[in-house]
């Protein structure tokens, strides 16, 4: 029992699950989440310091980031499926999605628009 409460306090928050379900979703780096989860560098330790403790995630450097991956996916995957957790439905979950991917895939700048020719003459 003394095992089971902190396990459970760790899946109690809110910021920890989305959290969990993006490291479940995607290969994700540690600044990554801090944008996505719009938390700094200290909270997202915590974060991550208490995940690590109950055994449900697994850190460990990877080039330039810290890379994060589930030590019990399987496990997460059936509580996620069951409590609908991070369902295509859910409007936090497409957020979190949309968000991921402009952040890896960015726009790039609009170029500025030449005037055309027949502008550019009546202005004179």
């Amino acid at each position: 029992m003394t095992t089971l409460l902190p396990f459970l306090t760790a899946l109690a928050d809110t910021t920890r699950l989305r959290l969990l379900h993006l490291v479940q979703e995607h290969k994700i780096t540690a600044p990554e989440l801090r944008v996505l989860l719009s938390i700094g560098d200290a909270d997202l330790a915590a974060h991550l310091k208490q995940l690590v403790a109950v055994g449900l995630i697994k850190t460990g450097k990877q080039g330039a980031h810290l890379k994060i991956k589930h030590k019990h996916a399987a496990l997460l995957a059936r509580l996620f499926t069951h409590f609908k957790v991070g369902s295509k439905k859910d409007e936090p979950t497409r957020a979190d999605e949309k968000k991921l991917h402009a952040l890896r895939h960015p726009k790039p700048p609009e170029k500025p628009k030449k005037a055309s020719a027949k502008k550019t003459a009546a202005k004179k």
